[in-house]
């Protein structure tokens, strides 16, 4: 259990995203979809260095696009290299085709009211995305802050009771400079 070389790895496939979440600082900064060879480079030296456990994440992962290529096909070729673990993170806003996927990180940032002060309104979208997704490999994922800390309730129950979600997963909101104000104390954590 004293092994030195990573796991887990994540490659960044695009900061351009298609919503202004009020918790997130880190979207849209170049607005840049980053070419397949790039990611494909990544992936492998990720691989070389033990990592088995590959997360895609963006910006917004179901924009990118190189050519013909998809996010897809990016799962597809990071299983067939080795990964025995490939996950997606996502804000739900496209369609969710995406079987291919070990699990698909779903960011659900609280019950309707919550999550659309956060994001802008775009629950039901996700929610629909949701019922009509081609497999049951979605995760929640809620960035616990502020606006939503009292919500962590309504998602459980909604994930307990939507077709096609597998589980939960909670971080608390990271404080960037622009979010602060968003931050829980240590005394509501």
């Amino acid at each position: 259990f004293r092994k030195k070389e990573p796991i887990l790895g994540t490659v960044i496939v695009t900061d351009k995203c298609n919503l202004k979440c009020k918790h997130c600082s880190v979207n849209n900064l170049t607005a840049v979809i980053h070419p397949y060879k790039q990611i494909r480079s990544e992936m492998q030296q990720l691989y070389d260095m033990g990592v088995r456990i590959l997360f895609f994440c963006g910006g917004e992962t179901f924009l990118w696009k190189d050519g013909e290529k998809t996010i897809r096909d990016l799962v597809i070729e990071a299983k067939q290299m080795g990964c025995l673990i490939v996950n997606v993170v996502t804000n739900g806003t496209f369609p969710i085709d995406l079987p291919e996927a070990d699990l698909i990180l779903l960011s659900l940032d609280g019950n309707k009211e919550r999550h659309n002060i956060i994001c802008g309104d775009t629950y039901d979208t996700i929610m629909k995305n949701i019922q009509n997704a081609t497999s049951d490999n979605i995760c929640f994922y809620m960035a616990v802050n502020r606006i939503n800390k009292n919500a962590i309730r309504d998602v459980c129950l909604t994930a307990r009771d939507t077709k096609n979600v597998r589980a939960v997963s909670f971080n608390f909101h990271t404080p960037y400079p622009d979010t602060k104000e968003l931050a829980l104390s240590k005394g509501e954590k």
